[in-house]
């Protein structure tokens, strides 16, 4: 394994645990408030707080442009 797949790796990994982390913070329990008062707050904080939507497009977008560039042929490659 050369150093750009570890670096790939370990961005994944990175990733991974960041939405694991992000999807633990924004949890909701079933016994700290009951399905319609939950639903009302989501809704109410979801259109008030846009911060996480922008970094979640961000995000994809950057992932998408990785994915591109990943099936792309290097220079090296294409001789």
């Amino acid at each position: 394994m050369n150093r750009e797949h570890a670096l790939q790796i370990g961005v994944v990994i990175a990733l991974l645990v960041t939405g694991m982390l992000v999807g633990a913070l924004f949890s909701v329990t079933p016994e700290a408030a009951d399905a319609t008062a939950a639903s009302t707050v989501f809704r109410e904080w979801f259109w008030e707080q846009r911060s996480l939507d922008l970094l979640v497009q961000v995000a994809l977008i950057f992932v998408g442009a990785l994915g591109v560039a990943a099936v792309l042929p290097k220079h090296d490659e294409t001789r």
